[in-house]
């Protein structure tokens, strides 16, 4: 892509009145982004939605000369332009119909041939949305998909830290311009996440943080993956938007439940009840339902000879179930008390009491696993 195609789709994004859905309409009408400059007024006011007054804006020179500002001071930052039209545009978001028009970039990442996955949820996360980030990344290393979260407090910069920590790239998408960092708090990660990943933003340099502009990069979180995980949220919030866009997009929607007193199970519990979302149950249903293929290694697997050389002192009912998670992975309460010959309540007791001995750990809808230092 040309320089000067670059500078157009910048230009048209900055018309004031021009949207994103607008912005294509006349993108593809003209076949050519650069031909709408190049109408006369008239011609221009043929088009349905363009009426004299956005006809004389996208005409007017002030414009370009904004756009041109721009690409050079983003060029300076080591910030890509991406326009609608080039390569380098994620491709499940431009399937979106309200798609930015031009994506700013700051970071190597490149989009094309990886998998994705979003994931949200409330700035007050709590123990229980902490560690089911934390097995959720454990569970998905296998697939090394992209993480896309919004760089929030809470769910957001905790799965981002957690990802960067395990290896996985990751995606912030920002609600203000690539020349600030929006919490503050957060600088201090900004660096390990551009050394494999990347700040994506809709916004021109200056462009401060304020509540509409994270609504609209909410679809851009929703846009790029073909599923969005929803770990914890109230009844209201960013991250239910995100969810419902995500729902629009037609793609798949996940939430993790919740008791019905914890009010930031609410929001999923709430998802979940209106069909906008699957029941979370396990990783290998979210990676069934989005048919990941991982390279060779199925979560929760161990060869024999690693299970004999990290078992612990067990009593005989801690054993067989010991046995039958190494070998299973992750299960849930009624089948490790089947499969283990024992009563719900009986399993209950030996399960906590091994939980005491960190051996296993509780996880979210009554499943259960071994703690990482038998897992490794």
């Amino acid at each position: 892509m040309t320089e000067n195609e670059v500078l157009a789709w910048i230009r048209l994004q900055r018309v004031q009145g021009i949207g994103p859905v607008l912005g294509r309409k006349l993108a593809a009408h003209f076949g050519d982004v650069q031909k709408i400059f190049s109408q006369s007024q008239k011609q221009l006011v043929h088009i349905h939605g363009v009426g004299p007054k956005m006809a004389g804006n996208l005409l007017n020179s002030k414009y370009r000369e904004e756009a041109e500002q721009e690409y050079l001071k983003a060029e300076s930052r080591g910030i890509q332009c991406l326009p609608l039209s080039g390569r380098a545009y994620p491709t499940l978001l431009k399937e979106c119909a309200d798609a930015p028009l031009v994506l700013f970039q700051k970071g190597p990442l490149e989009f094309s041939g990886n998998i994705a996955l979003s994931v949200v949820g409330t700035r007050k996360m709590t123990s229980y949305g902490r560690r089911f980030c934390e097995h959720l990344l454990e569970e998905i290393k296998p697939f090394n998909p992209l993480i896309i979260s919004g760089l929030a407090y809470g769910v957001d910069i905790c799965i981002q830290r957690m990802a960067i920590k395990m290896g996985f790239r990751t995606v912030s998408c920002m609600g203000h311009g690539l020349d600030m960092v929006y919490p503050g708090a957060h600088v201090k990660y900004i660096s390990e996440i551009l050394k494999e990943g990347a700040l994506l933003s809709e916004f021109w340099l200056g462009t401060t943080p304020q509540p509409m502009n994270f609504v609209r990069r909410n679809r851009i979180i929703a846009g790029l993956s073909p599923a969005t995980v929803v770990v914890e949220s109230g009844l209201k919030g960013g991250s239910l938007i995100t969810a419902d866009l995500a729902f629009d997009y037609n793609r798949e929607v996940f939430a993790v439940p919740g008791r019905i007193s914890d009010a930031y199970s609410a929001g999923c519990n709430l998802l979940i009840d209106q069909q906008k979302a699957h029941l979370l149950q396990s990783v290998q249903q979210l990676a069934g339902t989005l048919n990941w293929v991982s390279s060779g290694y199925t979560p929760g697997q161990k060869t024999q000879k690693k299970i004999e050389a990290s078992a612990p002192e067990l009593n005989s009912e801690e054993a067989r179930i010991w046995k039958f998670l190494c070998e299973n992975g992750v299960q849930i309460l009624d089948d490790i008390a089947i499969s283990c010959e024992l009563t719900v309540r009986e399993a209950v007791v030996v399960l906590l009491g091994m939980e005491m001995k960190d051996i296993i750990r509780p996880l979210p809808g009554k499943k259960f696993e071994l703690t990482p230092k038998f897992t490794n």
